[in-house]
């Protein structure tokens, strides 16, 4: 537990009161229109009075409400609403994923780009917090379409004047869990749960933005690569058009196979991202994952195209050949025109693109083809068509 509990029988407060004010609380989110979403959330968490916490602080998995903060602060920002606010801001954290999407990112000034994105929500919904600071700066007023990345770029831009001020949470309302990713695995199948019983309650309008998708992006990582895949190269089994006729109009006419006889591919095309921003690591993991394509996907032929702003290297393997090492060319820019041209001469069964996905997106091809990319730690990266599996190195 990051934060010890108040000790029950302090004489400051009366805790059983506390508990009775703060059930009175969670009713009103029970109640609100978007209940079907949050009050599943509300119900997973562990709530815990601390006097460790300036404020209130959530991990996705507690939230920690400081009660003289509870008891004082309506008062003091003049608003009777004040701590339907607090729990309705912690609880968007939880089921905005916000603990997940940080990445990287410098913790401060994501949880400055989270909470702008939350109370402008909150702004949106009537929700009010009196006079309390919650969005730390009026200059700084974002439109909806603008996700918490976003804010968070414009935040760090060179230039954008903008200096992280004090906090009105104290030392932020957002804390890390444990490291060993089993918090991150508990906060997603909490979300999940709660955007199934808002579809099943017929209320997906509760469900806060494009979290689906979101949700999506972060499901996969936890999923094994090669079970992905392995569903993948099953659907394109079961996409069953193998020497069929395509309407009874055209009786004599047969469409080729995307399979061989025995389901395996004809022709697999399987992109290398060899750019400068591709690391060390990620060419060793290239290399492994393109050996297990090859053994577990057994296509007759494979082209295992490099690129970066240019096809670099075309190496070609045929059923028999056992697979080595392949030598990397390149380490430049990264441009996708290139491959889909490749694409579009070659007219490939299937394609894997291997990619760290910091590219501008690919235009759409002018045939349908089933392609599969493969983001290496880009766990926010999307794709215009095809479908997209996570991994990390």
């Amino acid at each position: 537990m990051l934060f010890e509990p108040v000790v029950f029988g302090d004489e400051t407060r009366d805790y059983a009161k506390l508990n009775r004010a703060l059930d009175r609380v969670k009713s009103r989110v029970f109640m609100g229109n978007d209940a079907a979403f949050f009050g599943p959330l509300m119900s997973s968490l562990n709530f815990i009075w601390s006097t460790e916490v300036d404020t209130a602080a959530t991990d996705g998995i507690n939230m920690w409400w400081n009660p003289d903060f509870f008891v004082d602060a309506p008062k003091k920002y003049n608003s009777d609403t004040f701590n339907e606010f607090v729990l309705r801001h912690e609880l968007w954290h939880v089921g905005s994923l916000h603990m997940l999407r940080k990445g990287d990112r410098c913790p401060d000034i994501w949880n400055i780009a989270a909470d702008y994105r939350i109370n402008s929500n909150l702004k949106a919904m009537g929700c009010n917090w009196g006079s309390f600071p919650a969005c730390y700066n009026s200059d700084y007023d974002y439109p909806k379409s603008l996700a918490e990345e976003e804010i968070y770029d414009l935040l760090k831009k060179p230039g954008s004047g903008f200096k992280p001020p004090p906090s009105p949470w104290g030392n932020g309302d957002m804390v890390s869990g444990d490291d060993d990713g089993t918090n991150d695995a508990k906060i997603i199948n909490t979300v999940v749960r709660a955007i199934t019983n808002a579809k099943m309650e017929g209320k997906p309008g509760s469900i806060p933005g494009n979290l689906t998708h979101i949700v999506d992006t972060f499901l996969t990582p936890i999923v094994p690569w090669e079970q992905l895949l392995k569903q993948w190269f099953q659907d394109l089994r079961d996409h069953d058009f193998s020497w069929a006729r395509p309407n009874r109009r055209y009786s004599d006419m047969y469409l080729p196979s995307t399979t061989q006889d025995d389901g395996r591919l004809s022709h697999l095309m399987y992109f290398q991202d060899v750019s400068g921003s591709i690391t060390n690591a990620d060419i060793q993991r290239f290399n492994s994952e393109l050996k297990y394509v090859w053994d577990e996907m057994q296509p007759e032929r494979m082209t295992i195209a490099q690129f970066d702003t240019r096809i670099t290297k075309v190496d070609e393997l045929t059923e028999g050949d056992p697979f080595t090492r392949i030598e990397i060319v390149g380490r430049g820019g990264t441009c996708l025109i290139p491959v889909r041209e490749m694409i579009i001469e070659t007219r490939p069964t299937a394609a894997i693109i291997f990619s760290d996905m910091q590219v501008t997106p690919m235009e759409p091809l002018p045939f349908e083809i089933p392609i599969l990319w493969i983001a290496v730690n880009a766990s926010g990266a999307t794709v215009p068509f095809g479908k997209i599996v996570h991994i990390k190195v």
